[in-house]
């Protein structure tokens, strides 16, 4: 049997924006019912004589669904964590809810349970909407009191500061008008030891510009030193890119023969060690907080290995000059003994029901010689073809399989403009029917899923390149894989812990 066997249980049906597990030998058993998760208790049923009240009724809906958005240093434009804050805003939140355009969430509830889910229920809309049109009143009674959030806009879910803080060494500029390319600056790493960690965080410091920052951890390449240079071929200049080193000894400027032999001989664990602690501290992109492992979990930030923060820098522009200073933050775990928390990537695999047969992977020489003129920060498959114009209907398939027993624990997808949902036809883990790039959530399993080595995960993604699309930029034109938002992507991922491993250890 292939590892890309057909095992399937029902006729084949068209979803949107689903993620499925398939194995190789049998289905894997998914957890029955819908239950959606809410982080507040129901909210009492309003009596038909009476008008809800922000006190009585519809303060802890906004408390509990709105204002992790809505407060001070965060992402939305205004605070609702009290009634004085949301009073001026009643019509705009019932018509907002009424719609469904907030609180943002896209998964479909026919499909999984997810622990971050933020939607509303019928009843809590309706006790919005009447507490709207009878006046919005504060009511009697104790007002409900706001969670505890980070006043410096932080988004751990217990309102923490972290622990640790890392801030870039600049305020970057970004000019009114123009494309900024993707580009990537280095700092160095200020520990040398491992740091494990329960969260992590980048914030962007100006969301309003910054498509997306990812970070992570690497050397820097030999024979070159942290200096003065180009941001990117013909860009600023900054301190903080890679030169070259005239102080490098001859022998530090190439990878000798023994030594690529020698990577050649580490060992898959070593290898995929390096692999997990590349990560780093995550990305920022919109819609997501801090990563916060489960209980009985970790993350490792490896300084023992790696020397540098890579990140990878990616700005639109607004329309007027704008300035931003990104930031990491960690927050340390407190029991350093658990499992790991890691990644499984979903690589393109078919474009348009077309397989992609990879060539053989280039030397470090090849790459640098294919791609003198940029510093790509995401891995794009150069053998996707454009989607081509006014199509409605491309699709992008990536799978992923999971060589040890494996626990499930969250889904992402990431597409740009054009993107519009998945399909699928085994079990389905998530359906996302409208996907949207502003809210690009990590879908949290509420209860993680095992599955057996030899099981694959795959996410079929389609995109709209038709006027349909009110989003789009240029229907009548081919759109190419790369990192602007007016060319397209395809990211899908898995987190997960193996059945079978367990660490121990100390800050």
């Amino acid at each position: 049997m292939s590892a890309f066997a057909e095992v399937s249980r029902a006729p084949a049906r068209e979803f949107g924006n689903i993620l499925e597990i398939r194995q190789m030998t049998r289905l894997v058993a998914l957890p029955a019912g819908i239950v959606i998760a809410l982080s507040l208790a129901a909210v009492p049923a309003v009596a038909a004589e009476g008008t809800p009240t922000y006190n009585e009724h519809v303060g802890e809906i906004l408390l509990g669904n709105c204002a992790s958005c809505h407060r001070p240093n965060q992402v939305a434009p205004m605070s609702l964590l009290s009634y004085r804050d949301a009073r001026p805003w009643a019509r705009a939140i019932k018509a907002k809810v009424v719609s469904r355009e907030m609180p943002p969430w896209f998964a479909d509830p026919r499909f999984g349970t997810f622990s971050n889910d933020i939607s509303l229920s019928d009843e809590e809309i309706e006790t919005i909407v009447a507490w709207v049109d009878g006046g919005a009143p504060q009511g009697d009674g104790p007002a409900p009191v706001a969670p505890d959030y980070s006043a410096a806009g932080w988004s751990h879910p217990d309102g923490l500061d972290p622990d640790y803080v890392i801030e870039f060494p600049i305020a970057w500029k970004i000019d009114a008008e123009g494309e900024t390319p993707n580009f990537n600056l280095f700092t160095p790493l200020p520990f040398d030891d491992v740091m494990r960690v329960s969260a992590t965080e980048v914030r962007p410091g100006n969301y309003a510009v910054t498509h997306h920052i990812t970070t992570g951890l690497v050397d820097l390449p030999p024979g070159t030193k942290l200096g003065r240079g180009p941001a990117w071929p013909g860009g600023p200049l900054v301190d903080y890119v890679p030169v070259d080193d005239p102080d490098a000894a001859p022998e530090e400027t190439t990878v000798d023969a023994d030594e690529a032999v020698a990577e050649d001989e580490e060992s898959a664990e070593e290898l995929e060690e390096r692999r997990r602690a590349r990560a780093g501290f995550g990305p920022y992109i919109p819609g997501v907080g801090a990563r916060v492992v489960r209980e009985g979990q970790v993350r490792e930030v490896r300084g023992d290995l790696f020397d540098y923060i890579i990140w990878n820098l990616h700005y639109q522009a607004t329309g007027k000059p704008e300035l931003a200073r990104p930031s990491i933050g960690a927050w340390f775990a407190k029991d350093t003994d658990g499992k790991y928390q890691r990644t499984l990537s979903l690589r393109e695999y078919t474009s348009e029901n077309e397989q992609l047969v990879a060539p053989p992977p280039l030397t470090a020489e090849e790459r640098r010689a294919a791609n003198p003129d940029r510093q790509a920060g995401q891995g794009l498959n150069p053998l996707l073809a454009p989607i081509p114009p006014n199509d409605p209907n491309w699709t992008v398939t990536g799978i992923g399989a999971f060589q040890n027993d494996a626990v499930l624990q969250s889904l992402f997808l990431h597409m740009h403009v054009r993107g519009k949902d998945v399909n699928g036809r085994e079990e389905i883990l998530l359906r996302v029917p409208n996907y949207a790039f502003d809210w690009q959530f990590e879908y949290d399993l509420v209860e993680p899923i095992r599955v057996p080595a030899g099981s694959t995960v795959k996410a079929i993604a389609r995109y709209d390149n038709s006027r349909a699309n009110r989003l789009n930029p240029a229907p009548h034109k081919e759109v190419y894989w790369s990192e602007q938002s007016w060319d397209d992507m395809f990211l899908a991922n898995v987190k997960y812990t193996l059945e079978d491993e367990n660490t121990q250890g100390e800050n």
